[in-house]
């Protein structure tokens, strides 16, 4: 399946299966240090019934993490969610599509067009007959495959950050559920449909930052893919899909993108208290980013342009030769 999925992504400088695979085990890392508070992991060394102890730890690592631990299925939509979520994707983004009047911004009524696209191949290959064994294997019950679609579903629309509805809708869940009440207590406590509500949240906040998660690690993977990306707004600027050259706002738009979406990210990360000690780990890659990018971010910008136009020319030469 995973062979299959490669060959659907197109070779686009940053949309492409190395940026699947890169967003796909940082979804794997996130998952893996989804823990229990420090309380939970101290009583372990202080409980002399150790099967009673690992049956209260198991349901309180449960609940603090709204399930997610004890959930496989769950935590593989998550991992199979960023394997699909740019298939096929165009290396331009969804306004793009819209305004080019494109068949799928038909289709999916202008909405997440990109999105609804890689769903819909990912799932129709899914759920192909070569993919009975795997599917079977995944979920052994229409039940279950049908929460694996919702998951899966809903964790890829987390990808789309731009829509301004789709935005608002996850807002409006995270004020309902995180946000405390005038008493200083979380709204709706432990009801049944407040911990769903909490678990979708983390899942779209995983894949949210996983999607972009090298801008939370080191500078040298920030730097990597933040020319990646450069150079597919840039090839589409030079090939007449988007309206402006990139080099002339990359700058400053990376600040403002640090300032007014990845930093206030990192910091929910660590609001949904599930991640333990990694959202500052990764709230501190992203602050140490964001300054190293205002100190060097025009030099780079200016490197990465004259590499591509010596490469230009070195292709003008090649095709005189």
């Amino acid at each position: 399946f995973i062979s299959t999925i490669s060959c659907v992504y197109r070779s686009n400088p940053f949309h492409n299966f190395e940026h699947a695979s890169h967003v796909t085990m940082s979804v794997i890392k996130l998952l893996s240090r989804i823990k229990a508070p420090t309380n939970l992991e101290m009583m372990e060394s202080s409980d002399e019934d150790e099967e009673k102890h690992h049956d209260i730890h198991a349901q309180s690592l449960h609940d603090h993490t709204y399930g997610i631990t004890s959930d496989p299925l769950t935590q593989f939509a998550c991992a199979f969610a960023a394997l699909v979520h740019d298939v096929d994707h165009e290396g331009v983004p969804n306004a793009q599509l819209v305004k080019e009047k494109t068949k799928i911004a038909t289709i999916y009524d202008n909405r997440s067009v990109a999105e609804q696209n890689s769903l819909v191949i990912a799932w129709n290959l899914f759920m192909g007959d070569r993919f009975t064994n795997l599917r079977d294997c995944v979920c052994s019950t229409p039940e279950e495959l049908s929460r694996f679609r919702k998951l899966v579903v809903n964790a890829v629309m987390a990808t789309d950050i731009v829509d301004k509805d789709l935005k608002q809708l996850r807002n409006n869940r995270w004020d309902k559920a995180f946000k405390r009440s005038s008493v200083g207590s979380y709204e709706e406590g432990g009801s049944r449909d407040n911990i769903n509500r909490k678990a979708t949240i983390v899942i779209e906040h995983l894949i949210q930052a996983s999607d972009i998660s090298h801008t939370m690690q080191h500078w040298h993977v920030y730097r990597k893919w933040n020319e990646f990306f450069f150079r597919e707004c840039y090839k589409a600027w030079r090939e007449g899909r988007a309206e402006k050259d990139p080099s002339l706002n990359w700058y400053k738009g990376e600040i403002g993108f640090f300032d007014f979406y990845i930093i206030p990210l990192a910091k929910k990360l660590e609001s949904c208290g599930v991640f333990g000690k990694s959202s500052d780990e990764f709230l501190n890659y992203a602050k140490s980013n964001r300054e190293e990018w205002e100190s060097r971010g025009e030099d780079v910008v200016r490197e990465i342009l004259e590499s591509i136009k010596q490469e230009e020319r070195q292709g003008e030469h090649l095709e005189e030769v």
